[in-house]
């Protein structure tokens, strides 16, 4: 199967597409922050509950990724 064609590979691009948005909203932020702007504090605050959520949903994606993997190297032993 290609992977393009893969939905968990896919979801995972998707995730980590969203993660590295996310982390050039942190650069912004951090930029606006360091150039003696006072960014909202509750933009931070939601900025690390979108980058936790990615981040799990990003490691979970990777999980299905890698099972059918480990079962093959399991089942090959």
């Amino acid at each position: 199967m290609s992977g393009n064609n893969n939905p968990v590979i896919q979801s995972i691009r998707h995730m980590t597409q969203r993660f590295d948005d996310l982390g050039q909203r942190f650069d912004d932020f951090s930029r606006r922050q360091a150039d003696g702007e006072h960014p909202d504090p509750a933009e931070f605050i939601e900025l690390l509950k979108k980058k936790s959520v990615t981040h799990s949903a990003l490691s979970a994606q990777f999980g299905l990724l890698q099972k059918p993997l480990k079962t093959v190297l399991n089942e090959t032993r």
